[in-house]
């Protein structure tokens, strides 16, 4: 049978598919379980259901799936963020967020509120149990997305926009 007579459009390999969005993202973990606790309890986000080897979870109208992987390796080495997962916190909640984190012994990997132009806002970096790392933002809209590198982005737990130091714990 021909392409033309299963009804298939005429398409060529330049051609780009129209995505419409991003239903969900996965996230690796040793026990989907444990870390579906791990995210209702600690960040807030709903539980939909698990199965055998997945948890779902809904965050502010997205979605996300813990996925059960016993040979799970942690894709960030140890203090490091570069792959991570972003939820938004609003402005008033994210200082409430951080001494939450505090307060359950969660290390604080990397705090940075400037030179983000594309995703303007307070950033910070935390590793759920199995290793992965987290991110807070208090997201303020895309930013202009013609700026070039901020080279000062590397800036860690002794800064924040609070007089140079990390917000107290209490």
């Amino acid at each position: 049978m021909t392409d033309a007579a299963l009804g298939t459009p005429a398409v060529s390999a330049s051609d780009t598919i129209k995505t419409i969005g991003i239903l969900h993202f996965t996230i690796g973990v040793r026990d989907h379980i444990a870390a579906a606790k791990f995210y209702s309890e600690v960040l807030g986000c709903t539980h939909m259901r698990s199965t055998e080897r997945y948890s779902f979870m809904e965050c502010g109208g997205t979605y996300f799936v813990l996925a059960r992987i016993p040979h799970h390796v942690n894709p960030n080495g140890p203090g490091e963020d570069a792959h991570h997962h972003a939820f938004m916190v609003e402005p008033q909640e994210f200082e409430r967020a951080l001494a939450i984190m505090r307060a359950r012994g969660i290390e604080l990997i990397k705090y940075s509120d400037q030179g983000h132009t594309t995703f303007p806002g307070r950033h910070a970096y935390f590793h759920d149990p199995d290793g992965n790392a987290i991110e807070f933002i208090d997201f303020q809209g895309i930013g202009d997305i013609t700026q070039g590198d901020y080279q000062g982005r590397e800036r860690r737990r002794a800064q924040s926009h609070l007089g140079g130091k990390v917000p107290a714990q209490g």
